[in-house]
Formats: C-alpha cells, structure tokens, sequence
C-alpha cells in the first residue's frame, strides 16, 4: 500500500493543508508525534498488472476510474461444458470511492466481470458532495482526540499513548445503514502508526467521535 505520511502537517499539499484560523481552538494540541497520512486515489494496493486489467475492465464497461482507488483484486473460474469449453473467468475489484480528491471512508465498492462484462456491483455509489476539501481540525488535535477515545473505550492500552499517530482527512457517510439518503461530513480516520488497530473516526466540524474499533469481536 503507497501513500504519504507527512508529520504534524508540514508540507501538505493544498487540498489538505493545515487551517489554523478554522481549527476549533476548544481541542488542545498534542506535542507528541503525530503524521497526516496523504493516500491519493492513484495509490493503489494491487500490484501494476492488476492495475492494468482493472483498468481494461473499468474502460471497457464504461465505468469511471478516475475518482476510484483499487484495494483488492482477484479472480475465479468455472469450468464450461460447452463449445469452446474454456473456463470462463470472474475477475473481481474492490475499490474505494473519492470526492474532490479525498478518500470516501465508508464507500467500499465491489465489482465483478464475468468474461470482462460488468455483471454484479456490490455497494451504493456516491452522489459527491458539495463539501470543500480543507480541513478545520489540526493533526495534533486529532492526536489528542483519538488518545482521548483510547483513555475512554480501551484503559487496557494507555500505554498507546506513547506512540506515533496517524491522521487522514476524508469523508464519511453517517448514513450508511439501508436506503438512506447519502449525508457525508469532512472526516478523519486516526490510528497508532503501524497498527490497524485501535482507529477512530473524527468529524472535522467539533472533533465528534463517529466511530471507535479496537478490532474486539465478540462472538456468541
């Protein structure tokens, strides 16, 4: 997986450079180490060859994949009975979705070609948004915020605290559940550098807490 750590904000593109005058001045700063990750639609995590067939694939049916980063890619075949008798191959990619340039947290979608003819998509399509692209919030803050929620949900692992933390500005949909209509806020996504677990969801707008996994499961 390729993308940009830049820490605490220095040298941040444009689109997500650090708005001291718009940052919520009620959220401290934290002095320990933290890194705005930068991950741009073109940095992909399937290997270039794959890149190339999910591009052939998308071209081909006419699918948009300028505004998509592709995160899984696989294939299957079933064998046919009849002429010419080739195995027939299900090529699948999975892909998140970006507005404006920025990562969709919660819009994962999952297409399959069957011959490379889009035949099943997996997942709701966003409508965009008209949310500009600059964050309010501050790296540091976002630091203390995510701590904070670790303090809260997890006191087993206050020792986290010690570590580097890693913030992405993007959206996310509150309303993901059902038929809803599509509400995409400006958004962070924090975790301890180098671990997939814990990680939080911030709202740029106040620093709210949208959504906590400690990678717990319970299974009854």
């Amino acid at each position: 997986m390729k993308y940009l750590l830049i820490a605490a904000c220095a040298l941040a593109p444009v689109l997500l450079a650090c708005s001291k005058s718009e940052a919520d001045p009620a959220i401290a700063a934290d002095s320990g180490c933290s890194e705005l990750v930068v991950m741009p639609a073109t940095a992909h995590a399937i290997s270039p060859a794959q890149v190339q067939r999910a591009n052939v694939l998308f071209a081909q049916n006419s699918l948009d994949l300028n505004r998509v980063r592709y995160v899984r890619f696989w294939h299957d075949s079933v064998q046919t009975y009849y002429p010419p008798y080739a195995p027939l191959v299900t090529d699948h990619v999975s892909v998140d979705e970006y507005a404006n340039g920025l990562r969709i947290f919660t819009n994962q979608i999952n297409y399959a070609f069957k011959g490379g003819v889009l035949y099943y998509t997996a997942g709701t399509l966003t409508r965009g948004t008209q949310l500009n692209a600059q964050p309010a919030l501050r790296v540091p803050q976002l630091r203390t915020l995510f701590f904070a929620a670790v303090a809260a949900f997890d006191p087993s692992n206050l020792g986290l605290a010690t570590n580097c933390a890693e913030a992405e500005f993007g959206y996310y949909n509150l309303n993901t559940a059902g038929n809803t209509t599509e509400n995409l806020v400006k958004a962070w996504k924090v975790a301890v550098k180098g671990m997939a677990y814990p990680f939080a969801f911030f709202e740029d707008n106040g620093g709210r807490l949208i959504y906590y996994d400690n990678g717990i499961r319970t299974f009854r």
